[in-house]
Formats: structure tokens, C-alpha cells, sequence
């Protein structure tokens, strides 16, 4: 019985990574420049470089300052945030969850004329509790830079009517095989996306005892969304890791009922093989 449950456990896997729906969203800038080759989108004056990258799961925002100048640059993370939709999200949250468990054992020592220990005592518990982070400055000095990655643009897959959709062909590329394959596809401007966000970012130089600080704003949209039961990565378009788009999936409707399937299927195959087990015993 054990090649039937081992059977059943890959059988549940490949069930839910082979039936899964992908949604691959593209985003575009009002005011920013994108590298054609990263697809990266990227800021730039005298004084500093800013690029933004949002290639992954949920759309993680990485943001890489490069400081120009001869002279140190500041970037203050506290005071700078991304506008999702109009809700601000800060780039230095400041407070962090703490959770964690206790397990302890306490032991006491009587000293008299038989020195021994008595029964030991046992605590068990949990630990949830929030801790204060500092103010986050980021110091550069002249001609380096860093990033940050905090923030996530989503949770899961954007709220968009069905309708908006049509069918478009793409390249696909499956092992050796290359093909034309259909998937939906809706095209949106910054009016009517349904994703817009901002980027606030406070930067700053000291000047003997005067702090001298700038701020920069940059604009965002999601200009094109795409579904499919296709893995994105597939497509000749999108092979490649770029900044400019993010892909999330989730399991179908269907997937979920044979994995279940799968898992009952499992579990009976357990409880057979230790009944076996037992009635050999």
C-alpha cells in the first residue's frame, strides 16, 4: 500500500501547480523612463538616479537609489511612502510583529542534611507583542547607492470585470515546441486602471548645520493585465524577469477538488497501511 500513498501525495502536488490561473499585470509610469533592457523604470537628475523594479509574487516594489553627488546623500524612509489607490504605505513601518513560543523547565535545590532536588516545575506559553523600530535613514555616500524592497503593491490577483477582456494570440514556448496560443487579455491608461500608485521619496544633504532636503514623486498604472491557465513564463513576451510586470497565480476550482480528492485518497491509503501494520503485529 505504500507505492498507493506516495502515488496519491505526488498526484496532489502536481494537481495544484498544473491547475493553477495566472494573472501577469504590466505597469507603466507617467513620468519615468523605461530601461529597455532591466525594464526597470528610472528617474534621473544631476543628483541622483532612482530606479523601480516590481518583478515577483504580489508586486514587491524595489527601490534603488543612486547618489551623483560629490557630497553624502540622505534618504529618509520614514518620510517617504508608496499611494496605493490613495492609502498611504510606508517605506520604514514602525512597528514590527514579535511572536514566539516558551517552554521551561524550573528546578529547586533544598540544602539540608539531604541535599536533593524537588519535582521539577513546567512553563508552557506564547509571546505576541509589537516592538518600536527607529527612524530608518539610509546614509549614501558620494557616487554609491542601495535599495529597499518593504512594500508590496498587492495580495493576490486584482479585482477586474471579466468583460473588460478579449482574446489575443501569443507565442508560446513549451520545451521544444513553439505555438500560437490564445489568452485574455485588456489594455487600461492611467483613467481607468485598475491599479494606480504613487512613490514619495524624501532625500536630503547637510550643509554644515542646514539640512537640505528634496522630495520626488513618481507615478504608476497597470496598463495591461493578462489571464490564463498558461504559465506566463512561457511566453516568448514575458521568458525573462523584467521590472516592469508582476505575475500572481491561484489554484482553480478544479484543482482544489481533486487535490482534496487526492488528500482523502491519501489518508485512506494511510489508515490501510496501518491497519496492515497492526494486523501483522
Amino acid at each position: 500500500m505504500k507505492p498507493l500513498l506516495f502515488t496519491a501525495l505526488v498526484f496532489c502536488c502536481f494537481v495544484i501547480t498544473s491547475c493553477s490561473r495566472y494573472q501577469l499585470n504590466v505597469i507603466s509610469s507617467t513620468n519615468g523612463t523605461k530601461n529597455q533592457q532591466t525594464g526597470d523604470f528610472e528617474f534621473e537628475n544631476d543628483s541622483v538616479k532612482v530606479a523601480y523594479s516590481f518583478y515577483g509574487p504580489d508586486a514587491p516594489v524595489t527601490v534603488n537609489v543612486q547618489n551623483k553627488l560629490d557630497k553624502p546623500l540622505y534618504i529618509d524612509w520614514q518620510k517617504s511612502a508608496m499611494i496605493i489607490d490613495g492609502k498611504a504605505v510606508s517605506y520604514a513601518p514602525n512597528k514590527v510583529a514579535i511572536t514566539g513560543s516558551i517552554d521551561a523547565q524550573t528546578d529547586s535545590y533544598h540544602y539540608n542534611n539531604n541535599p536533593s532536588f524537588s519535582n521539577p516545575g513546567y512553563t508552557t506559553g506564547s509571546i505576541n507583542a509589537v516592538a518600536g523600530l527607529p527612524k530608518n535613514t539610509t546614509f549614501l555616500p558620494p557616487h554609491s547607492q542601495s535599495s529597499n524592497t518593504s512594500v508590496r503593491l498587492t495580495k493576490g490577483f486584482l479585482n477586474i470585470p471579466d468583460s473588460v477582456f478579449h482574446k489575443v494570440r501569443m507565442v508560446y514556448k513549451y520545451q521544444d515546441t513553439v505555438s500560437l496560443t490564445k489568452v485574455k487579455s485588456a489594455d487600461f491608461s492611467d483613467q481607468n486602471s485598475p491599479l494606480r500608485f504613487k512613490s514619495y521619496l524624501t532625500l536630503y544633504i547637510v550643509n554644515g548645520n542646514e539640512v537640505q532636503p528634496a522630495t520626488y514623486q513618481h507615478d504608476f498604472f497597470v496598463s495591461r493585465s493578462l489571464t490564463t491557465t498558461m504559465n506566463p513564463k512561457q511566453f516568448r513576451e514575458f521568458n525573462q524577469k523584467r521590472g516592469n510586470y508582476f505575475i500572481n497565480s491561484k489554484a482553480t476550482g478544479y484543482a482544489k477538488a481533486m487535490a482534496g480528492i487526492g488528500v482523502a485518497t491519501a489518508i485512506g491509503a494511510g489508515g490501510a497501511i496501518s491497519n496492515s501494520q497492526n494486523n501483522s503485529k
